[in-house]
């Protein structure tokens, strides 16, 4: 006959009941081991990790059942079950370790403890081991991290200065806004008191400000001082709340930006304002009209500040409001766009979040971004309606974790892009009438040059001849008088016909139209060896007939004739070179002296030089680029490059 249940054996049975149907609830998986490293029991945690139904797992070793396939000398489960067997061992925990064969992040913590068997004079040594998965802790903490690396990077980015300090003033941080705007590098104010860089008649109210954010909490708004690397001031302004970090600690954030130009717009408003009131405190002390002429200058006066004023409000929403689209996108799609960049291709801000960039044509490929990267580039996109538009794009690339970001920036220049192709056009339209012009100019100089040669230069010839028939008459009749004044006649005239032959020459020379300029430039440059004996002319043109511009022979003559006649009147030179020459990107004129020079910025200030302006008039109208060296007893060097024809 079974022997009746005691009260206490009813209490023990019950509570074992509890403790085990509380263990079995429980997340992490609880096992007790034996000495041998047996699973002695398991909870239910066991069959939803799918290591088996806990009732057929007793007597199995722990080892084996968890990683059966293990040949890893270092498992950390077998060193786990091998410290905590040892005779002396204590409770520890392991606080974080992958399970490669469970595929999670485990907390495992360890109790010897001695365990009451069936038989109750027996006595058994168990430890229990509880394994927690910590998988989705660490995905958290991970993400949080990713998290605080992308706020970081906006802070780094960001136009304005963002620092924290304590509520004495020592800076804790600054963000790299603070070299572009106080010329400081952040690391060289970390640690120094904010104090010391404002100005001392700013300071107090500076400190007001912060008491009252430290006791209220609420944002605070100062403008005040600051000195920058370079010894100056610069009005700033501050908006600051107090923050409190982990263990109760606090400290002060600010967003600083720069009002300088606002502040001195201000300050002049203010000074004026006095200017003006002291003006009508003496002048209502005069006559009425003086008081109606006063109150006329008020009135214009007022109109003046209320523009003044209303001119800086449009300059501080310029300034508020950036005309750069901002984006960040991972891979080809949209992370984050400002309102700006949405607008540029007519989209809402939220519909781009998440948008597949590759139409956009601000994507390359990740081996051509990595050549652009920090470079600024002109790129032609479609907006949302078909419209195209230019823009002006700079990228730069960052790496978060094991994700890749770019950030980059857009600025519309469509309008830009226009008016330059405009100004092309007018440009090449320019140059078509210029061409026009000179050619006009031309016919008509050699037209004026005909006549000079065929009309007036015929009839003084025909003169000359009749003259020297009527000389030999008188000469025969003994008329010695009449003859000597007949012979003064005819030097004149023969004077006057080579100086219309010379004139005629200078206008327009026939062996340009005749032979070409390649044999004109021989021409001249015989004539002026001739004229000029005491200056060495040297020409080199290595250029054939055929390869030279019918418009640009005329200019190219007119600019060596200008410029050699130039250095005849003033160089005081001794020699001369004249080069005509094809370069890789076009035809080169360079004539150059061994004078004494002269200051060309001088002369351009004064007005003076038309010869040098005639001839840069003449080389930009044809396309060419003029350029001038000169420098006192140092000589004078000349160039003019017209580009290659495509």
């Amino acid at each position: 006959m079974d022997k009746p249940v005691t009260d206490e054996q009813l209490s023990v049975a019950r509570a074992k009941a509890q403790w085990e149907a509380a263990i079995d609830s429980l997340p992490q998986l609880v096992c007790l081991v034996d000495p041998r490293g047996k699973v002695v029991r398991a909870n239910r945690t066991l069959k939803s990790w799918g290591l088996g139904d806990v009732t057929r797992v007793e007597g199995m070793g722990l080892h084996a059942l968890m990683h059966p396939d293990c040949s890893d000398e270092n498992c950390y489960l077998e060193h786990a079950l091998s410290q905590a067997l040892s005779p002396a061992a204590k409770s520890f925990a392991i606080e974080r370790v992958f399970d490669t064969t469970l595929q999670r992040h485990l907390r495992l913590q360890i109790t010897p403890f001695i365990a009451h068997p069936a038989q109750p004079h027996a006595m058994q040594p168990l430890v229990m081991m509880v394994f927690e998965d910590v998988s989705g802790r660490i995905d958290a903490e991970a993400k949080a991290a990713e998290r605080e690396q992308k706020l970081q990077l906006l802070v780094e980015f960001a136009s304005d200065v963002i620092m924290r300090q304590k509520a004495d003033g020592t800076l804790l941080y600054l963000s790299p806004a603070c070299s572009g705007l106080l010329g400081h590098a952040p690391d060289a104010l970390t640690g120094k008191n904010i104090y010391t860089l404002i100005h001392a008649d700013d300071q107090e109210a500076l400190r007001e400000k912060f008491g009252a954010v430290t006791q209220d909490g609420e944002i605070a708004t100062v403008t005040c001082r600051m000195r920058c690397a370079d010894g100056t001031y610069l009005w700033v302004e501050m908006n600051s709340q107090m923050m409190v970090n982990g263990g109760n600690s606090t400290e002060i954030v600010s967003i600083m930006r720069d009002i300088h130009a606002r502040k001195r717009g201000e300050e002049m408003a203010a000074e004026y304002q006095k200017r003006l009131e002291r003006a009508v405190n003496r002048k209502t002390r005069q006559l009425g009209l003086a008081i109606e002429m006063l109150k006329r200058k008020i009135e214009v006066n007022e109109r003046d500040r209320a523009a003044l004023e209303a001119s800086e409000q449009r300059y501080t929403m310029l300034v508020e409001n950036t005309l750069t689209g901002i984006y960040m996108r991972e891979g080809n799609r949209m992370s984050f766009c400002n309102e700006r960049f949405a607008r540029i291709f007519g989209y809402r801000q939220d519909e781009m979040c998440g948008m597949d960039l590759s139409f956009l044509g601000v994507v390359q490929p990740d081996e051509e971004l990595a050549q652009d990267m920090g470079r600024e580039e002109i790129v032609e996109v479609v907006t949302r309606s078909g419209e195209k538009k230019w823009l002006k794009l700079s990228r730069a690339r960052f790496d978060s974790g094991d994700t890749s970001y770019v950030l980059g920036n857009v600025i519309d220049i469509t309008e830009q892009v226009d008016v330059q192709e405009r100004l092309k056009a007018s440009e090449r339209e320019l140059r078509a009438l210029s061409s026009q012009l000179i050619a006009a100019q031309e016919n008509e100089r050699k037209r004026i040059a005909n006549e000079l040669h065929d009309g007036i230069g015929q009839r003084l010839s025909a003169i000359k001849f009749t003259v020297e028939d009527v000389l030999r008459s008188e000469a025969d009749l003994g008329h010695t008088a009449q003859a000597e004044r007949l012979g003064s006649i005819v030097e004149r005239i023969r004077d006057s016909i080579e100086e219309i032959r010379r004139v005629s020459m200078d206008l327009r020379p026939s062996i340009l139209d005749d032979l070409g300029l390649v044999a004109t430039l021989g021409w001249f440059c015989r004539e002026f060896g001739q004229v000029y004996q005491g200056i060495r002319i040297s020409k080199d043109v290595a250029v054939n007939e055929a390869d030279i511009p019918e418009l640009l022979k005329v200019v190219i003559f007119r600019i060596t004739q200008e410029a050699v006649h130039n250095i005849a009147k003033h160089a005081g030179a001794n020699n001369v070179s004249l080069q005509l020459t094809h370069q890789d990107d076009g035809l080169e004129l360079s004539i150059q002296d061994d004078g004494k020079g002269f200051d060309y910025a001088q002369t351009a200030a004064v007005g003076s030089g038309l010869g040098l302006k005639s001839m840069r008039e003449r080389a930009e109208l044809t396309g060419g680029t003029f350029t001038i060296d000169s420098h006192p007893r140092r000589g004078t060097a000349i160039s003019v490059l017209w580009p290659q024809a495509e």
